[in-house]
């Protein structure tokens, strides 16, 4: 069994499966869990879904199978896998894949595990969205993100994309005191609206709300002042804070801030937004993975709130039930270069995967007997 966790997650790291190009990987997915037990299918966006076990809790274990893009050559030393996806997050997937394969081979109780490997996690979430409708119905979820082996994710911010417009006269560029120019315009609003909704120097980056610009586009002719420009903004907004509070704060700034600049167009409109999560820390799922990481690697665990955004707040809108994010990798070498995972630290994460189903399974089972003994 160890040998086969490790060819997985090479084999899955090998398929360069970067948003929107996963069927290749999704193929290849198919065919190994279901040489592995699984009864496997693919759904109508190209999602792999895999079921195993029949009775007991239903546990969904969810990962992604795309990266973002740029290819990395797969290589190992030992030590560490290197590749695009070694982190974010095929580690994590593999890992559920061949965690769910041992909890099968070990469990004296019953679970009942279903994998969604899903599609475009890194942009437009169409997988994650494609099983909500999809209307499962399950016990507890997990969602394969690099939190590294003794850490459990309990918490990610939300976000809200925002396109900003900006308008001017325009003019000639030999006369540039003549006209405003609407790339100056925009970062003057950018630098308002950071000063008013912003707070990127909070000491506690989760608890705040936090966003930068993400792009910028103005002017097409060398011989003009710009009279049109646009930019990106991303805004991360903490648990306790509605998306839609937020953009009311916002529509009620631009408002006032354009009454002050009438020579000048500011148009706002709200590209996406996702609802901040924050789990409860004695959930079924947080304690069995506590369990689960104390048994397998002998320290202490942290609980972890992330800055950033994933595919489990999109579910915990329409799912309430027990949900952490676990994976192994350091989540710092996230689209970057260098990213690696600690081949030791992925196969303690696929242990911690096959002790926490045990775990869950033995809850219910436990729970059960007790409630039927007391009737």
């Amino acid at each position: 069994m160890r040998n086969y966790p490790v060819e997985l997650l090479q084999s899955m790291l090998e398929i360069y499966s970067p948003s929107g190009s996963e069927q290749e990987l999704a193929d290849s997915l198919q065919q190994q869990m279901s040489a592995h037990g699984f009864k496997v299918r693919k759904d109508n966006v190209g999602n792999i879904i895999g079921e195993i076990g029949e009775k007991g809790p239903r546990i969904l274990l969810c990962g992604h199978m795309d990266t973002v893009p740029g290819k990395i050559p797969v290589t190992s030393n030992g030590d560490f896998l290197y590749g695009r996806g070694s982190v974010d997050a095929k580690s994590s997937l593999a890992a559920m894949i061949s965690g769910s394969s041992l909890a099968q081979e070990q469990s004296t109780a019953p679970f009942q595990v279903t994998i969604a490997a899903v599609v475009e996690e890194e942009t437009s979430s169409a997988g994650a969205k494609a099983l909500i409708d999809s209307n499962g119905s399950y016990d507890l979820a997990v969602f394969g993100e690099p939190s590294g082996a003794s850490n459990i994710v309990v918490g990610y911010k939300g976000s809200i994309q925002l396109h900003v417009a900006c308008e001017t006269g325009g003019g000639h560029s030999a006369s540039p005191w003549l006209s405003k120019s609407s790339y100056e315009e925009t970062f003057e609003f950018w630098k308002a609206f950071k000063a008013s909704l912003i707070d990127n120097n909070s000491k506690s980056k989760f608890w705040a709300v936090t966003g930068c610009v993400t792009n910028a586009v103005a002017g097409n002719n060398t011989n003009n002042i710009p009279s049109k420009a646009e930019l990106a903004i991303d805004i991360r907004v903490p648990p306790g804070i509605k998306t839609a509070d937020m953009v009311n704060r916002i529509q009620t700034f631009t408002e006032k801030y354009q009454k002050n600049h009438e020579s000048v167009r500011f148009m706002i409109n709200v590209r996406d937004q996702t609802e901040p999560f924050l789990a409860k820390e004695d959930s079924i799922a947080v304690r069995a993975f506590r369990w689960a990481i104390r048994k397998t690697l002998k320290c202490q665990v942290s609980l972890v709130k992330k800055t950033g955004t994933s595919d489990m707040n999109l579910f915990a809108t329409s799912h309430i039930i027990p949900m952490i994010a676990y994976g192994p990798g350091d989540s710092s070498l996230d689209h970057t270069e260098n990213e690696k995972v600690s081949i030791r630290e992925y196969l303690a994460s696929v242990e911690i995967y096959a002790k926490a189903i045990q775990r869950i399974a033995s809850f219910t089972k436990n729970n059960t007997s007790t409630s039927r003994s007391r009737q």
